[in-house]
């Protein structure tokens, strides 16, 4: 009886360490396929101007801070005013 507590656990351990492993590739994935122009276009008509900090955390050298800050600043001006 006490083996299927500790069979669990380690059964539980596995499982989570398979998720991070592929949610890990995941990210790889999306960062080297992100189009960062379109990702800061997106977040600049979104009014999301902090997000440049995370994605470097995220993607590292694949993130391509000038693109995406282009785009942000094309994003910007695109947002719709709040009427007075």
């Amino acid at each position: 009886m006490r083996f299927f507590p500790l069979l669990a656990a380690c059964a539980l351990l596995a499982g989570c360490e398979s998720f991070s492993t592929k949610l890990d590739a995941s990210r790889q994935d999306r960062c080297q396929r992100a189009d960062w122009a379109l990702v800061g276009e997106r977040d600049g008509v979104e009014g999301a101007t902090t997000m440049a900090e995370r994605y470097e955390r995220i993607c590292g050298d694949m993130f391509q801070p000038e693109p995406y800050r282009q785009g942000l600043q094309k994003g910007t001006a695109r947002r719709p005013r709040p009427s007075v």
